[in-house]
């Protein structure tokens, strides 16, 4: 037999942990001294090990008791409940995360908490995502749909999405600036060619994704832009894409090589 100082030792507890168990009738002494002092046997030794290893598991005193006195031995269904309980759990932070990204992303965009966006985004969170799915399916051809799982997304916090909030920050930041202005065709220029890597090269694809931007119901669930930021890339892309196309006119083209070279 064990004092409860000594089990404390043992099992690397404190004397009032032990006190704790027996109060809430978990962990009770087998035995007393004839002064009245607890003494426990083997078997409560094996009993606190697993409140232990119940106690890693997450479970709290309460769950462990209900498991230690109503499963008895039936353990595989004591545990099958607990799995299913950590899977609801872990599916709740997996939400929470998403939600702490999406926002940390945003704040990193609008240079504070928009409240509005945020409403926005809560609506975008709550909307059924069979209906996302069905509009993909419609609308985009299967090649297509492998390059859109390649998209920033305010929900991750890979570098390509990094990247986009920071070029999306920017535009913010000169929007009020002429869209055929220094440094809004260096924004246009930056966001034109991340869009072109996120896209693999794919122009059409790129200019059939940023038409659903402004959406009235927005089917893809994408950020949800001011409409003066929009008016502004609109324009400043506009122009990008005219000075592209008029460079482009003007260089002569290359000599061609090999056999047909001329001499």
């Amino acid at each position: 037999m064990y004092s409860v100082g000594e089990l404390a030792r043992k099992a690397n507890i404190t004397v009032r942990t032990l006190h704790h168990y027996d109060q809430i009738g978990l962990l009770k002494p087998s035995g007393s001294t004839e002064g009245g002092h607890r003494l426990y046997s083997d078997e409560d030794v094996m009993r606190l090990e697993q409140i232990s290893i119940l106690k890693k598991m997450g479970l709290g005193l309460k769950a462990v008791h209900e498991m230690l006195d109503s499963y008895g031995t039936d353990w595989l269904s004591c545990l099958e409940d607990q799995l299913q309980m950590v899977q609801r759990e872990k599916e709740k932070l997996e939400e929470l995360e998403s939600m702490l990204r999406v926002t940390i992303h945003s704040v990193q965009i609008e240079g504070t908490l928009n409240w509005n966006a945020m409403f926005q985004l809560i609506r975008l969170s709550q909307k059924n995502p069979a209906a996302k799915r069905r509009f993909i399916r419609e609308h985009f051809t299967a090649e297509e749909r492998k390059l859109l799982h390649k998209l920033p997304n305010l929900n991750k916090d890979d570098p390509l999405t990094v990247r986009w909030a920071e070029e999306v920050a920017q535009a913010k930041a000169v929007m009020h600036e002429d869209p055929a202005s220094p440094a809004a065709q260096e924004v246009a220029a930056r966001i034109t060619m991340l869009a072109l890597e996120a896209f693999d090269g794919n122009h059409i694809l790129m200019n059939k994704y940023w038409e659903l931007h402004g959406a009235e119901d927005n089917p893809m669930n994408l950020y949800p832009f001011e409409p003066e930021l929009l008016e502004f890339l609109n324009a400043a892309f506009e122009h990008y894409d005219r000075t592209q196309t008029a460079h482009e006119a003007a260089v002569p083209p290359k000599p061609s090589v090999g056999k047909n070279r001329p001499k």
